[in-house]
Formats: C-alpha cells, structure tokens, sequence
C-alpha cells in the first residue's frame, strides 16, 4: 500500500531517474442520485457478449466544499453494459447539476461496477421488495468523472481528473468525487485564466 507523496512503488520494478510520487486525492463533493425505479434494458445485440441496462437517474442531491447544488431531474441516466456475468458492468452515465447559484455542469461519467469476494451477483434477482445495497466491502465501485462548466466560478472542474468512489443504499447511488493532484491544498487552475 501507497501513501500520498511517498516515491512510487514503480521504481522497484522499472527505476528510471526521474523521481514519481503516489498522488493525493482531495475531496470535492458526495453526490446521492435518485435512481428511478423502472429499468430498461435493451438486451444483448448482435454478438451477444453484453447487454445494455438503461438506469435512469431522477435527481438527487450535491454538498461539497465548492459545489453544492441538485442532480436535475430526468437529465440523465446510466447506460451500463452487463459483460462477463450479472457481476459486471460498465458504466457510462451523463446528467446535469444545477448548483445552488443556479449554474449547469454537465457531468460524464464512466467506469466500472464489480463484485468482491463472496459478493452477490449486482443483477441477481432479489426478494420481492428487498433493496439492493452496495458498500465498498462488497464491490470495487469506480468512475472517472469529468465537467463541463460555463465560464465563471465552476470553470477549474473542466481541467482537473477526477474518479468517483460508489456505493448504493436502496435506489440511491452515493457518489463521494475526488481530485487527483500532485499539489495537495493547491486550487485548480482556472481554466479561462490567462
């Protein structure tokens, strides 16, 4: 296991002079969408290696040190792909935040979903009734996320790298976002800044 600003464990397998470090992660926001409660699902095409689940996404709320806001309702969903068992799937979601002064960011986001040791399969039919519930003892949950932001105060979101580390309680899928940056407590640059 890495630590944040220690030398990379890659140098112990290719040392090369330049000297790399492990990143940092910095917390940007923890997103909790509203899924709706009706799938989709489109089937397996043509070759019948995967099938694509449309999960749409109803809303939902933002709070974070710098963007606070609400998942817009019905702007988006999940179009996830099921590949190699009910257990996996990729996920490539879109939809829009409106913070709470009222600016949109479009939001993309694409990773993967996939079952932990002992987990239960993720598609898996349940109990009538019962809810499905995730946490990051069960799944390996991750999302690179990237921004579209108007000019003005949002606009260092649409430089930066940022992954999602998920989970999901009922129908609701909680997101906590995170900046990877080499400069720990250094704000982004501003992306209109000359």
């Amino acid at each position: 296991m890495s630590t944040p600003g220690e030398p990379s464990l890659g140098q112990d397998h290719l040392p090369l002079p330049i000297g790399m470090k492990v990143p940092y992660l910095e917390f940007i926001y923890r997103m909790s969408a509203d899924m709706a409660e009706e799938t989709q699902p489109v089937g397996p095409p043509f070759n019948g290696k995967q099938s694509r689940i449309i999960l749409p996404i109803q809303g939902g709320t933002v709070k974070g040190p710098g963007l606070n806001g609400v998942i817009l309702n019905m702007s988006g969903a999940d179009w996830g792909q099921v590949t190699g068992g009910a257990d996996f799937m990729r996920l490539d979601a879109r939809y829009t935040v409106r913070t709470d002064d009222g600016v949109n960011i479009y939001i993309r986001s694409k990773g993967v979903f996939s079952g932990g040791p002992g987990a239960p399969p993720a598609m898996s039919p349940r109990e009538k009734g019962a809810e499905p519930s995730f946490s990051q003892d069960t799944v390996e949950w991750f999302t690179r996320l990237q921004f579209e932001t108007p000019p003005g105060q949002y606009n260092w979101l649409n430089g930066i790298f940022a992954i999602g580390v998920l989970a999901q309680s009922g129908r609701s899928i909680i997101i906590d976002a995170y900046r990877i940056t080499n400069f720990p407590h250094v704000p982004p640059r501003d992306m209109n800044a000359s």
